[in-house]
């Protein structure tokens, strides 16, 4: 027969043992004020000796410090842990009774346990869905280090449009700047008439506007740059990027439409969205049967040893969970529709991004087929005639600046054509540079089921 005393001492050592494996709670409150001094701090270690950046170079050095692309990492990492606690089985519930009698022996024990069975559907898709949100976190960490790179070719792009354009601005300032001055004493000869040189003031202003909106975007440009390496500006001043490498056809666009409207991150995160709506649905029909807990127990009643033995039904609701059914029914339908205008918004991305680089590219060809040889062909005149002595320095002046706007004008349009290229590789989720695929792919190969039920990569 099992005593009294031996059962409080079974009792009191299970808990002991119990409380001895808790983990004791250690606060780790955040260091605000340290972080912008280390911030700012930050170098860039790895920059190539003498030579310019490339967008390989870049992008690893951003997936290293960028701080979007450290959260987006940790998120998944929670996720990770999620999907290996989902594994537990729920906890038991332990109940301790007492009562006095009158009768002998006065005092009466006895101690239950209510234990959820872990079985079928409610495991699965409990499961399942930890699974898909530890997903959900890669395919965020993906979209995070693409909007990154996105960001750094962009960046790429205008500084490498402002290193030849502010030369090029400054000499046109030179250029009008002097023509005015001319200008300006031919009036005070009264050899031209006033409108003249107002016009010449105009031509000045622009000239000027823009060297210091090329200056602004460089600078705008060096902003951006350390905002998505993860540093401060001052640790870009001098960095020297590469100029990105653009399509070299575009044969292949109708393939890479398709398959950015099937494997964007976003789409697959709208089609794990679909699955747990699936799975939530799998639960409410799961819902629809008892879920079975059995209770075994002790008890010392005033003198006997009892053993009993409980089986409980939790039931439905009175409706069989119906409304709950149709409810998730509802929620997976719209879960499609989602996945639909996902879809539909990257083919339409990739759509326009190909539009706009091809009106790009026609731009830029009639300017450097047209326009550029126009404009040379009319300062090497002026010039002829300036020689000869059949022309005058005011006109050769107008037509050197000529020519340095229709260069300028062709600048604008390898920019706007570059720009455009990136946004058709941020439609597609396609690098042109294959250096640049093969970091990302280094960075983003997708997780097997089994690297997520084991907790992921460290």
């Amino acid at each position: 027969m099992i005593r009294p005393t031996t059962a409080r001492c079974a009792l009191a050592l299970t808990a002991a043992l119990g409380l001895a494996g808790c983990v004791a709670y250690a606060p780790a409150p955040p260091q605000v004020a340290a972080f912008p001094q280390a911030f700012d701090a930050r170098r860039l270690d790895e920059a190539p000796a003498g030579t310019a950046w490339t967008g390989a170079e870049l992008l690893k050095a951003a997936l290293a410090r960028n701080p979007r692309i450290a959260e987006a990492r940790a998120k998944y990492a929670v996720a990770l842990a999620a999907a290996r606690t989902a594994k537990l089985i729920p906890g038991p519930t332990f109940t301790l009774t007492a009562e006095y009698a009158s009768e002998h022996p006065h005092w009466g024990y006895g101690a239950g346990a209510d234990l959820p069975l872990d079985y079928g559907a409610r495991r699965s898709t409990r499961l399942g869905t930890a699974d898909l949100q530890a997903l959900q976190a890669w395919y965020d960490y993906g979209e995070a280090a693409w909007t990154v790179r996105t960001a750094l070719a962009k960046a790429g792009v205008e500084l490498d449009s402002a290193a030849h354009e502010i030369p090029l601005a400054e000499r046109l300032v030179a250029l009008r700047r002097e023509r005015l001055a001319r200008l300006e004493a031919r009036v005070r000869a009264g050899e031209d008439a006033r409108t003249v040189a107002l016009t010449a003031q105009t031509e000045l202003s622009a000239a000027e506007q823009r060297l210091a909106a090329a200056r602004g975007r460089r600078a705008a440009a060096l902003a951006s740059l350390a905002q998505a390496l993860g540093v401060s500006p001052a640790a870009v001043a001098e960095v020297r990027v590469e100029a990105p490498a653009g399509p070299a056809a575009l044969s292949e666009l109708p393939t890479w439409r398709r398959d950015a409207a099937l494997s964007r991150r976003d789409v697959l995160r709208a089609v794990a969205d679909y699955d747990l709506a699936e799975n939530a649905l799998r639960l409410e029909v799961a819902k629809q049967y008892p879920e079975v807990r059995i209770g075994p127990g002790y008890q010392y009643d005033h003198g006997v040893d009892k053993l009993p033995f409980n089986l409980s039904l939790v039931l439905p609701s009175y409706d069989l969970n119906r409304r709950a059914i149709d409810q998730a029914e509802t929620a997976r339908a719209a879960a499609g529709r989602t996945l639909e205008a996902v879809q539909a918004d990257a083919l339409a991305a990739v759509d326009t991004a190909a539009a706009a680089l091809a009106a790009a590219q026609a731009d830029r060809s009639r300017i450097a087929d047209r326009a550029v040889p126009a404009a040379h062909e009319a300062a090497a005149a002026a010039a002829r005639a300036l020689r000869a002595g059949e022309g005058d320095r005011t006109d050769d002046l107008a037509a050197r600046a000529a020519e340095l706007d229709a260069e300028l004008t062709l600048l604008d349009a390898r920019r706007t054509q570059a720009l455009a290229a990136a946004d058709l590789e941020d439609a597609l989720r396609r690098a042109f540079d294959p250096a640049e695929t093969a970091t990302l792919q280094a960075a983003l190969t997708p997780p097997s089921a089994a690297t997520i039920a084991s907790g992921g990569p460290r």
